[in-house]
């Protein structure tokens, strides 16, 4: 086998066999743990000490973060800098070719490229049109339905073939028409940047040719979480040259509720005929002890390749599964092994994680009562802040005018006067010459308009005129951000405001820091443009800010940890209901993705894992008897011990009402099985709390009897005539449900306000 730089790269056998082999199509399945991360950067590093330049190399992955990291990785392999190399995350990789070939898409420079935030109040403009009401119809769920359609290449008017029924024609339209105001406004939203990509090349020969012969080799990180379109882009770029390199794991794909498809890792060697596949299994992160927990917990799955991880590592600690009677004892406690944990080790090598943000409030509590610092990774982001979004809405007008959703935002921002009737006259004008709000503002047609709100938009356009000459002088970003924030009286505002509370005083402080920002970054991106700018922070992720530096415990959903490791982990909330989530018992497969979620759990540990479940938690607004997971039940005793700390219950009153002793606790861990016996089945209706503690129909929690609902039950409100009921969330006094009504609407209602009949 060639040494070169692979006498360097400190591989294993399997590993540097990976990296060697150069004739064709490649897979690696890659555990948790095993060097994945190193493998392909290793690749890249001898692709272009074999010759190939770095420009001919596109390396996609997923966060930013990641990619940083590659890049540094192979600089560091090949000792010099990987000048042209095209790696980044998809979507950085997609809007790089977009922003050199959109107007072979009807697009002009720039475009923006609009979040969440901005995408909603695109839908909630246009649900009128289609007489789509957002209390029956939220508009998160009809973006969530054009997203699935995108991340599938499935364009409006294939969607509009699809479907039949009234309702599902008008979501089609909806999609047809917002698609129509994104072009409208020079925008795309994050889905766009692929599938456009994905169209332009499938569409335009020329272009496809250009970059199949630029992109040599194509390599893909994580490609178990690759969705249709990201699919269908990578095997355009490759299907010329035939070198694709694809390194993933399907054992921690785990977001099948945003598109990904596992059958794009398990169907590989299919799509790419003559493929060499690897499987990297000796772990280098974890201790055996965590490994065969790991191992037994993933082991169930029938959808998977067959693998199993190993170290050479000595046992150490075993895995611990504890019990608590409530979630509060159980935050308690991990907080309080948490305080003797960073009395010998920095918080940051400390995890709390679980399944949603929402659990993070009692241990925050927990946390915050022993004085034991903590960072919440994936909450709010810098970006996010109302304040921030403010500044960028601002800066993106100045770089696409075009921008309507921006200028909503900062119309009146500070107060000028221009209410929604001001809104409204503009949109007309803007409308009737084929303008944008702000061009039209700039054109002064808004001053010809017979309105109180004349001056308002005068002194928005004064403002406009300033601030573009700050761009056509090619200022700083940052001096753009002075600029603004100077002639705007943005920054009058928000400190005429400061001395009202910390929170206010907390968003001047929140700008000076973006200006900051602005300033580090365009020293090191010497001549870097306002556009570019804002192209990255859109593109950013929540891990993506994540100090790691930072002396503090980190809190964290299973999700947001995927691809982070530390010495100390503590899995909470490890019950029926949580994980597996109470929405996913019918359905097998999404039932294996909730438990490759926990397997990622586990696999993040270095030194010392537990895993922690309760009795009873406050959950719906109400407390809720919970079971242990049924993952649980696949991992044999063997392999963990156990701790009980459920003994006390409680009051005589509260006992009897989940069918338990006071001052006793019910036997666990279960009897061990038999070998070679199968877990227990255990399929609750998904509505339905567990069958082990029926919940009594009087709660002396909550003081309330529940309504008795069933699926399908008929039912009459008085305003809306008869319905079916087609879903029940939630218990107690906090239990919704979901009536289909005989005008087509459904409608979701709180059970105890709804009165049905």
């Amino acid at each position: 086998m060639d040494g070169t730089i692979l006498d360097s790269l400190a591989l294993n056998d399997v590993q540097r066999e990976a990296v060697a082999y150069l004739d064709g199509p490649e897979l690696v399945f890659a555990g948790a743990g095993t060097g994945k991360t190193r493998v392909l950067t290793a690749k890249i590093a001898y692709l272009i000490d074999r010759g190939v330049y770095p420009s001919r190399i596109f390396a996609a992955t997923f966060t930013n973060k990641a990619a940083r990291e590659m890049r540094e990785r192979v600089e560091k392999f090949i000792n010099a800098p990987a000048a042209g190399l095209w790696i980044g995350t998809f979507h950085s990789l997609c809007c790089r070719i977009l922003r050199r070939e959109a107007e072979a898409i009807g697009y002009t420079q720039p475009f923006s490229i609009y979040d969440t935030n901005d995408q909603l109040t695109v839908i909630k403009r246009l649900m009128p049109a289609f007489d789509l009401d957002e209390k029956a119809t939220p508009a998160k769920y009809l973006l969530s339905i054009i997203s699935s359609r995108k991340s599938a290449c499935v364009t409006p008017d294939e969607f509009e073939a699809s479907v039949s029924g009234f309702r599902d024609r008008e979501v089609a339209k909806l999609y047809r028409a917002y698609q129509k105001a994104l072009r409208d406004q020079q925008a795309m939203d994050f889905d766009d940047l692929i599938s456009n990509t994905v169209y332009m090349l499938r569409q335009n020969g020329e272009i496809r040719e250009k970059y199949q012969e630029m992109f040599r080799w194509v390599l893909v990180d994580e490609y178990q979480d690759t969705n249709r379109a990201q699919f269908c882009l990578v095997h355009l770029l490759s299907m010329k040259h035939k070198q694709i390199f694809a390194v993933g794991d399907d054992d921690q794909s785990i977001y099948g509720w945003r598109g990904a498809m596992i059958e794009n890792i398990l169907s590989f060697e299919k799509e790419f005929p003559n493929t060499k596949t690897f499987k990297l299994e000796q772990n280098y992160r974890s201790t055996s002890a965590i490994l065969k927990f790991a191992n037994a917990a993933i082991k169930p799955n029938k959808i998977r390749a067959r693998k199993e991880l190993w170290t050479n590592e000595p046992p150490a600690a075993p895995v611990k599964i504890n019990r608590f009677r409530d979630d509060r004892q159980e935050s308690d406690y991990v907080a309080g092994e948490c305080g003797k944990l960073i009395q010998r080790m920095p918080g940051t090598d400390i995890a709390v994680l679980f399944r949603t943000n929402s659990q993070s409030r009692v241990f925050e509590e927990a946390f915050r009562k022993r004085k034991i610092p903590y960072v919440l990774v994936g909450g709010t982001s810098f970006y996010e802040r109302m304040e921030i979004k403010d500044c960028m809405a601002y800066l993106r007008l100045l770089v696409n005018p075009k921008d309507d959703v921006s200028f909503e935002r900062i119309m009146n921002l500070p107060a000028r006067g221009l209410g929604d009737k001001a809104r409204e006259q503009l949109a007309s004008a803007a409308k009737q010459h084929g303008l944008s709000l702000l061009e039209a503002v700039m054109q002064r047609y808004a001053e010809s308009m017979p309105s109180r709100a004349v001056k308002g938009f005068i002194d928005l356009r004064e403002t406009f005129e300033l601030l573009y000459r700050s761009m056509e002088e090619e200022a700083p970003p940052a001096q753009i951000l002075e600029d603004m924030l100077h002639h705007t009286g943005y920054m009058d505002m928000l400190t005429g405001k400061a001395a009202v509370s910390e929170e206010e005083a907390a968003r001047v402080e929140n700008v000076n820091e973006l200006m900051n920002a602005l300033s580090a970054w365009y020293e090191d991106n010497a001549g870097g443009t306002l556009s570019k700018f804002l192209e990255e922070v859109t593109l950013a992720g929540d891990v993506d800010g994540w100090n790691r530096e930072d002396n503090a415990v980190n809190f964290m959903t299973l999700h947001c940890a995927k691809g982070l490791e530390f010495r100390n982990v503590f899995i909470v909330g490890v019950e029926d209901g949580i994980i597996p989530s109470r929405q996913n018992f019918d359905d097998e497969a999404k039932i294996e993705e909730e438990r490759r979620l926990l397997y990622v759990g586990c696999t993040r540990a270095m030194e010392a894992l537990e895993c922690c479940h309760a009795d009873q938690r406050f959950r719906f607004g109400s407390i809720q008897p919970s079971d242990p997971s049924r993952f649980i039940d696949d991992i044999p005793q063997e392999l963990y011990t156990f701790s009980n700390s459920a003994a006390f219950f409680g009051s005589p009153a509260r006992a009897a009402a989940f069918g338990k002793t006071a001052g006793a606790a019910p036997s666990y861990p279960p009897p061990k099985r038999p070998a070679g016996a199968s877990a227990p089945t255990r399929t609750p209706a998904p509505d339905a709390p567990p069958k082990r503690h029926p919940p009594p129909a009087y709660d002396e929690f909550s003081q309330e009897y529940e309504p008795q609902y069933r699926m399908g039950q008929t039912v009459t409100h008085k305003t809306y005539g008869r319905g079916k009921i087609t879903a029940i969330s939630g218990f107690g006094p906090d239990t919704k449900i979901t009536v289909l009504f005989g005008d087509g609407q459904r409608r979701k209602l709180m059970a105890k306000f709804a009165k049905l009949e």
